[in-house]
């Protein structure tokens, strides 16, 4: 009877490539597009609190929120895979803001959107009153605060993965990507058009990490 060794050093771990990223990617897009539909031209032309009242009590804006809370949660679990995907045991300033700034950028949209919704919620769920005018102005002025935050943040966090996706030996292709995203954000004619679009970059740095796991 003979026994066998194996030397460890010449063994090799077999990885496997897991869709969970990819999913949550796809699946932020896939709730992002929706919600976005129901908010295209929801507002146009309406030049009074009692207006907006009607506009959102006549569309769909509670399930758009809910949406909308779902791409900020995917979302957020893309960040963190990319967060780990790019430190691999480096500790620099831009590896710990990219959690914090990519939650903080996801929330802050989430968040603008909710408060039409729950003004919506309140006025004829809780109170049963309808929308007032005082309600809907003042989810506007909460969307009107959120979004622009939400893209200077989102701007900060774009430039912050494309540092550590520089140190980290990144591919360009992300790098780029991101920094012409961060721009955009940043450029009041084009910053809500590009707010729409980072649904796609979420999806796309979802489906990458994926493939490199």
């Amino acid at each position: 009877m003979t026994a066998t060794t194996v030397d460890p050093s010449t063994t090799t771990r077999t990885g496997h490539r897991s869709p969970l990223t990819a999913i949550a990617g796809v699946g932020a897009l896939a709730a992002f597009v929706p919600a976005a539909l129901v908010w295209w031209d929801l507002l146009w032309g309406v030049t009074s609190p009692a207006a907006v009242a009607d506009a959102l009590e006549a569309a769909p804006v509670e399930p758009a929120g809910l949406l909308l809370t779902c791409y900020a949660l995917l979302g957020i679990v893309v960040v963190g895979r990319l967060t780990a995907r790019l430190a691999r045991g480096r500790e620099t300033a831009a590896i710990r803001l990219l959690p914090l700034l990519g939650a903080a950028h996801l929330l802050l949209l989430a968040a603008s959107f909710a408060a039409p919704a729950a003004a919506v919620l309140v006025g004829t769920q809780v109170l049963d009153t309808g929308v007032t005018a005082t309600a809907a102005a003042t989810s506007l002025l909460v969307m009107n605060v959120g979004q622009p935050l939400s893209a200077l943040v989102g701007a900060a966090f774009l430039f912050a993965v494309t540092a550590a996706a520089r140190a980290g030996g990144a591919p360009r292709t992300l790098m780029i990507v991101s920094t012409v995203f961060a721009v955009g954000l940043l450029l009041p004619p084009v910053g809500w058009a590009v707010t729409y679009l980072m649904a796609l970059w979420f999806a796309g740095v979802g489906i990458w990490l994926s493939l490199r796991d």
